[in-house]
């Protein structure tokens, strides 16, 4: 490691703008959901990473409509509600289908309200 900013990671770029689908608050610190922009062709499969927030500056103070508050084992969340609820990543990495809906209706929605 050398210290200095890497400009050639896949997924992320510096000065490139990137929607923010879910943040996690712990003592550890921040992460920040960002859907994969190299997935995000229609008919593919979005693999939506977490990623550390002190990586981003915010340039938008817009909070989504449908991101409810929530805190489970010391852990805050915001996102949408449909995605609080226990397990919901694990089934939507595993391809269940009703999380995978839920995730594109949600991720729709907040998109819209960029």
């Amino acid at each position: 490691m050398t210290g200095e900013a890497d400009n050639d990671h896949p997924g992320m770029r510096i000065g490139a703008e990137y929607p923010v689908l879910e943040v996690i608050t712990t003592a550890q610190g921040v992460l920040l959901r960002i859907p994969d922009p190299a997935d995000s062709a229609p008919g593919t499969f979005d693999s939506p990473g977490l990623w550390d927030a002190s990586m981003f500056t915010v340039v938008s103070d817009r909070v989504p409509d449908c991101w409810v508050a929530g805190l489970d084992d010391r852990r805050l969340t915001l996102a949408p509600r449909e995605w609080q609820r226990l397990g919901f990543w694990e089934d939507f990495f595993d391809g269940a289908t009703t999380a995978v809906a839920e995730y594109n209706h949600c991720k729709a929605e907040i998109l819209e309200q960029r």
